[in-house]
This record gives structure tokens, sequence and C-alpha cells, in this order.
């Protein structure tokens, strides 16, 4: 039985059942952020200041867009908690499944609509010349892996909702550690042969946010919901 309950708020000290699911979910907001940070570290040590600045051209509309997907997740995740306290398992399941299809259905209009206007972006953000090809580049590669980003947050929204928060730590952490490692290893191999660079830090996020969404797709299973008490 305290298996079962372990995450739920309905039982158990408050301020402590809300402390231990605020943690792991400050830390993962901040692993998300720091994707960036790491990339931004990675090109202007490996590449040159030119490939930093345009990384950190993009890091505003990045920022802006994750905090987006955030939000999104959190306002479905006041539906999943509803129907999961409810213990509504019909309206459950159609809310969380209409939540995933939105997500890949949004974010293949985000991916097509952020490729094309990319350039338009930046001169909206006023990028400088001489580092728009290679910021263009950067946020390219980031919005052709908008999908596992996008599916990554929903899933990680669903199981807070449901009280869970350690489980997508665990995947973002796992996630963040290997972002460093494939950063290092595609940019200096990359830079080493004298093939830029920048792309490549970007592709390592792409590769561990597809990993990351699809990690939360697979384990990301609903916890069983405590019987009912009887009044």
């Amino acid at each position: 039985m305290a298996s079962k309950q372990r995450g739920l708020m309905t039982s158990g000290v408050i301020w402590k059942e809300l402390l231990l699911f605020s943690i792991p979910l400050l830390l993962g907001n901040l692993f998300q952020l720091l994707y960036n940070t790491v990339d931004s570290i990675v090109v202007g040590n490996f590449v040159g200041h030119q490939a930093l600045a345009a990384v950190g051209a993009s890091t505003p509309l990045i920022n802006m867009l994750i905090g987006f997907f955030m939000g999104v997740a959190a306002g479905a995740g006041v539906l999943v908690s509803r129907f999961f306290g409810a213990r509504k398992l019909e309206e459950l399941h159609i809310a969380v499944h209409t939540f995933v299809a939105f997500t890949f259905l949004f974010g293949v209009l985000m991916m097509v609509a952020g490729i094309t206007l990319t350039p338009l972006f930046l001169q909206w953000m006023g990028t400088p010349a001489d580092i728009m090809e290679m910021a263009v580049l950067y946020l390219r590669i980031y919005f052709l892996g908008i999908i596992p980003t996008m599916l990554y947050n929903s899933g990680a929204g669903i199981l807070q909702a449901v009280g869970d928060s350690r489980r997508p730590l665990c995947f973002l952490t796992i996630a963040s550690v290997l972002n460093i490692i494939l950063d290092l290893v595609f940019v200096i191999q990359e830079h080493g042969r004298g093939r830029g660079g920048l792309g490549d830090a970007d592709r390592a996020d792409g590769v561990l946010h597809s990993g990351g969404g699809h990690a939360a797709a697979v384990k990301g299973k609903l916890p069983d919901h405590p019987e009912e008490n009887p009044d």
C-alpha cells in the first residue's frame, strides 16, 4: 500500500511531499536550460568566438521555446491530475493520448515553421550579419529535433501530474551527461578535421532529446492509484 501511495500528495506530511516533489522538478527545469549552456562552453573553447556568438544569439529563442513547452505540459497536466485524482481512468487515458497526439502534430508544425522562418526570427532579434549563417545553421538543427523535445516535455508533464517528478529527472540527468560527452566527441572530432563543429553540438542535443523522449514514452507508465478508502 505504501508503494502505491508514493508520490501522491493526498497522504503523509504535506510539506515533506511537496518538498520531495518540487526538488526534482526544479532540477529538471535547470538541466533543460543547461543544454544550450553546454553547447556554448564547448563551441567557445573548441570552435571559436563566432560560433560562440552564434549559439548565444539563438539562446533567447530556445529558452523561450523551452518555457513554452513546459507551460503547455503544465496546462495538460491539470486535466491529467484531475482525472487521476477522481479515478476516472477512461478520461485519463483519453487525455493522455490526446495530449501526446497534439504534441506530435504541433511539433511537426513547429519544425516546419521554425526551419523556414529561422532567418526571419534571427533578424528580428538583431543578429549580426557576420554570425548569421552559423546562427541559422544552429537554430535550424534545433528545430529539426524539436519533436523529441516536445514529446519529452509532454511525457514529463504527464508523469509530474500524477506525482512522479523523479523519473523525468533521471532521464534528463542521463541525457545531460551524455550530451556533454557527445558534444565533446562530435565537436572536437569534426573541428579537428577542419569541418566546423557548431552543427555537431546541436546534433548531439538532437540525439539526446530523441533518446529522452523515447525513454519517457516507453517508461512513462502511470502509477497505480491507491485503493479508494471507504467513507
